[in-house]
């Protein structure tokens, strides 16, 4: 039987999709998350670095606050996840006021950077359900926690630069 796994990330607008299979791998730059799928529509395993399933009140979970938890120091590197409502405001100041009024919280810079692919995901899993639980949230650096024996891995991942 062969195995294969995609691992997606947003990069500067786009999608970043790595393929990995036991015939090999292949890494491609995508627009949208539905043309990840459509290249490979059969993956045993779909992996995101991305929030899946927005919370719309302050009485829902979200995993990220457990895996936050469990990196200790680290936990800082996953990002605040925003509510549905401030994801689809129409600009950063309703997006921060939504999230303060359902969360209670503002939300950073870097979570408002990431919003318009927050978005695109849960609009794609809304309008095809077949791909709702398939298509699955994932911390790499939790991940990387896990491989190295349930430590975080606290170096950052850019390369040192030499100082001068």
């Amino acid at each position: 039987m062969n195995y294969s796994s995609i691992d997606i990330d947003g990069f500067k607008g786009k999608w970043i999709a790595v393929y990995i299979s036991d015939d090999g791998f292949d890494v491609g730059q995508f627009d949208t998350i539905a043309d990840i799928c459509e290249r490979y529509p059969n993956c045993d395993s779909y992996l995101m670095d991305m929030p899946i399933g927005l919370v719309e009140s302050r009485n829902e979970l979200r995993p990220d606050l457990l895996v936050k938890k469990e990196l200790g120091r680290k936990g800082s590197s996953i990002f605040q996840v925003p509510c549905r409502q401030a994801v689809y405001a129409e600009d950063k100041v309703r997006a921060r006021e939504s999230n303060i009024q359902v969360l209670g919280k503002s939300l950073s810079e870097q979570t408002l950077g990431i919003v318009k692919g927050i978005r695109q995901v849960d609009e794609f899993l809304f309008t095809n359900p077949a791909w709702k639980n398939r298509l699955l949230e994932s911390h790499p650096e939790f991940c990387l926690a896990k491989l190295n024996g349930g430590q975080p891995v606290l170096e950052h991942k850019a390369p040192l630069r030499d100082k001068k």
